[in-house]
């Protein structure tokens, strides 16, 4: 009995240094190697940890992450590296679906220990759900200011439709899904969406799918062909 405890002791010691080796391994080829294989991993632990993103005070949540194409550059001098790769993601803001398929460009930082992101794992995919979702707070709070400002609009109409739903009286935008197609320059987006309201002198009901059309400018997303 007391060998064999000493060979089960043995097998769990063995488990658990193999189990550390396959966390730390990869983080101590990259202190040798260079960032790139610990990069690499850090992206694929998030495929299996999942991510949690916080947009405008709520969380992004992604049930299916999978990073491609993953590459990698290193600037020695500044700490810093940037990967750029396509990433599939699934997940919801709340109850509203989130599906995107896109290029993501992801900055770290070395601060002596680890190499952190700058802001997230997933930047572009959170600025464009930041500005889907403040489009939609803007069009249910009937806030023309706040409209006007993802438009880019200025002091200019919103277009017919936009006006009419931001001069009901009441309303209520909800958002089943948005997927999203983020290329390097433009993103697409199919937004599922019922609105529920009041006018002033009968109800207003819209529902059903819409093309939505986002633009990048330094680092955050518009709408250069209005909201609807």
């Amino acid at each position: 009995m007391p060998e064999l405890k000493k060979v089960l002791g043995l097998a769990v010691a063995v488990a658990v240094v193999g189990a550390l080796g396959l966390i730390w391994l990869p983080r101590l080829l990259g202190k040798v190697a260079g960032p790139e294989v610990e990069l690499i991993t850090r992206l694929k632990e998030a495929e299996k940890e999942g991510l949690e993103l916080s947009v405008l005070g709520g969380t992004l949540t992604g049930k299916k992450v999978h990073y491609q194409r993953i590459t990698v550059t290193h600037d020695p001098a500044a700490r810093r590296a940037t990967v750029l790769a396509t990433l599939d993601f699934t997940g919801a803001l709340g109850r509203t679906e989130v599906s995107s398929l896109g290029v993501e460009k992801i900055s770290f930082v070395y601060d002596g220990t680890d190499w952190k992101p700058e802001s997230s794992l997933a930047p572009r995919l959170v600025a464009v759900v930041t500005a889907l979702e403040s489009r939609r707070r803007a069009l249910e709070a009937g806030n023309r200011g706040a409209a006007q400002k993802l438009a880019r609009a200025g002091d200019a109409g919103l277009g017919s439709e936009a006006d009419a739903w931001l001069g009901l009286l009441e309303r209520k935008l909800s958002v089943d899904a948005w997927f999203i197609r983020l290329e390097r320059d433009q993103v697409q987006v199919s937004e599922q969406y019922r609105l529920e309201g009041f006018g002033r002198d009968r109800p207003f009901r819209s529902a059903g799918p819409r093309r939505l059309d986002l633009q990048a400018s330094e680092g955050e997303f518009f709408f250069p062909n209005g909201l609807m």
